[in-house]
């Protein structure tokens, strides 16, 4: 009897010692505990200009830009560190030129021309490029039997909402969608701004000849359904060509059935002096905008508002908005835009209108 309680005693000490360890009773340890976060992020999926279904799974950090409204709209979007090419007619923001001449940027050719194996040589995990310019979309299989991703914008749209959607697909890709909304509120804010003023004032709409390139290239112009007509008809204006589609060559008879109030005409890089002597010896004297002395070059900064639909398209509206009502917005303040004066001794041209051929529809592009 004596031995079975000398047994049970110390069975009896132990389970109190271990309680006491483990309740902690008397020196309780402590257990560290070490908490590790996983970021993982989800695959960016988003349709392009070729309707294609592109997946990210990585953010891209070497970028090819094939356009100048690309470029802008990469760093409008906050992408400029990114980018290592661009084309030769890249010229804006002022931080391209100058990064070009630092070496940081590469020209990797021109917009029609780009140099595939100068891109190639950039090591760039993106390249984009325009879905309505053929030599674009003639990169895509060579660069992705490259393993060279390459995604297309829809380009020279109709109106706004495919510029809007052009930068919010950048901008998902890059994830930065919050970068989107700013750069669309501010073209919205300006075009809103023009459409207010001129409800205010109840302005007419004068009647609107646009011309890319002097008159003897071909009086090239722009139609219902590009970004020109939606900049012309946000700025106030009626443009004659609003019933052709795509870029149409007009002819002098056209011109002169619709007489246009205001002429005006993208310099494409000429100088201002021959593209007048070229107006002045053509029928276009005949029209009220010469005879009133509303002909207008666009050159430089002021072409490209017009010709480059990106995130300056409300300074494009804003432009063309001066142009057409001087009287509400005040004269036209972007260099360089060119009034042509009135002149009464002009060289009277004795071609014929039946020697012009009618217009017929173009392929060029403006991106």
């Amino acid at each position: 009897m004596r031995r079975s309680n000398l047994i049970v005693i110390p069975l009896v000490a132990i389970i109190m010692l271990l309680a006491g360890y483990f309740l902690g009773s008397a020196t309780p340890h402590q257990v560290e505990v070490t908490t590790i976060t996983v970021t993982w992020k989800a695959p960016t999926s988003v349709i392009d200009g070729l309707g294609r279904r592109l997946v990210f799974n990585e953010t891209p950090s070497r970028v090819v830009s094939l356009a100048p409204s690309i470029t802008e709209m990469l760093f409008a979007l906050g992408l400029g560190d990114r980018v290592v090419g661009v084309t030769s007619y890249c010229n804006y923001p002022p931080d391209v030129p100058r990064l070009v001449n630092e070496g940081k940027i590469a020209v990797i050719g021109g917009f029609w021309n780009p140099d595939l194996e100068k891109i190639i040589s950039l090591r760039p995990d993106l390249v984009v490029g325009d879905a309505r310019t053929r030599p674009h979309v003639g990169l895509k299989d060579k660069l992705e039997s490259l393993g060279i991703k390459i995604i297309y914008i829809y380009g020279s749209g109709r109106d706004v909402t495919d510029l809007y959607r052009d930068v919010t697909t950048l901008a998902k890709v890059f994830g930065v969608e919050d970068k989107a909304v700013e750069v669309i509120n501010s073209i919205q804010g300006d075009v809103d701004y023009v459409s207010r003023r001129l409800q205010e004032v109840n302005a007419s709409r004068p009647k609107v000849l646009v011309l890319l390139g002097p008159p003897s290239w071909g009086l090239y112009s722009a139609g219902g359904d590009t970004h020109i007509n939606w900049v012309i008809t946000a700025a106030g204006g009626i443009n004659i060509a609003r019933e052709l589609a795509g870029w149409p060559v007009l002819n002098y008879e056209y011109i002169l059935k619709h007489d246009p109030d205001v002429i005006i005409v993208s310099a494409m890089g000429m100088k201002y002096e021959d593209v007048v002597n070229d107006i002045k010896g053509t029928l276009l004297a005949e029209t009220k905008a010469f005879k009133e002395g509303r002909v207008y070059i666009l050159d430089k900064e002021a072409d490209d508002l017009l010709t480059r639909f990106g995130p300056r398209a409300g300074r494009a509206v804003h432009l063309i908005a001066k142009i057409l009502h001087p009287e509400v917005f005040g004269q036209p303040d972007v260099q360089v835009v060119y009034r042509v004066p009135v002149s009464t001794n002009l060289t009277q041209t004795t071609v014929s209108l039946g020697e012009f051929s009618p217009w017929l529809t173009s392929s060029i592009n403006l991106s």
